[in-house]
């Protein structure tokens, strides 16, 4: 197979919503590391959220200022920082907003090792983010000029990464609360 095996992990309350008041709840701290546990025993490679769920959880809505930068053309061709990474995490940010601090995640789970972070991009993102992601080590593939063809996003999974299963996660990264 060309692409890795997919499993969408969803922690969603009984109606559905995958946000809400109701992950604030002091009994809802079960099933969010129910959640977790189930997560770690998948055994994936990667994990993969989209920009938003990473800005709440990861990236905490810092923002870049990159305008006074300039950068002259940068190719719009994939840039892998790392291939031995143990674990990768997944960014899908199609025009390139999200304000990483750093190439790697490591703080949402006691059980993980540092995921070195993939930024999934369109091309048109910005000269000036593109340099950004290198000069921290952060590696990007781009999907598509203008949408994401996800067909071929997975496939360089594979081929760049050696991404064999990974999961796709959808709701709240609560941080465990100490018991």
């Amino acid at each position: 197979m060309e692409r890795p095996y997919i499993i969408c992990h969803m922690l969603t309350s009984l109606d559905g919503k995958i946000i809400g008041d109701y992950l604030e709840e002091e009994r809802t701290q079960y099933f969010i590391d129910e959640y977790e546990k189930i997560h770690e025993r998948y055994g994936c490679k990667a994990w993969m959220c989209g920009r938003i769920t990473m800005e709440e959880n990861f990236t905490f809505g810092h923002k870049l200022d990159l305008t006074h930068e300039n950068i002259p053309s940068i190719p719009r061709t994939d840039y892998v920082a790392t291939t031995d990474a143990k674990t990768y995490a997944i960014a899908v940010d199609a025009s390139g907003k999200l304000g990483w601090t750093k190439n790697y995640i490591s703080e949402w789970s006691e059980n993980r090792t540092e995921d070195h972070i993939v930024e999934v991009l369109t091309e048109l993102v910005s000269d000036a983010y593109l340099a950004y992601l290198q000069k921290i080590g952060i590696s990007y593939i781009f999907g598509g000029k203008e949408q994401l063809d996800f067909m071929a996003v997975v496939q360089k999974f594979k081929k760049l990464f050696s991404i064999d299963k990974n999961v796709g996660r959808r709701g709240r990264f609560k941080r465990s609360v100490s018991k």
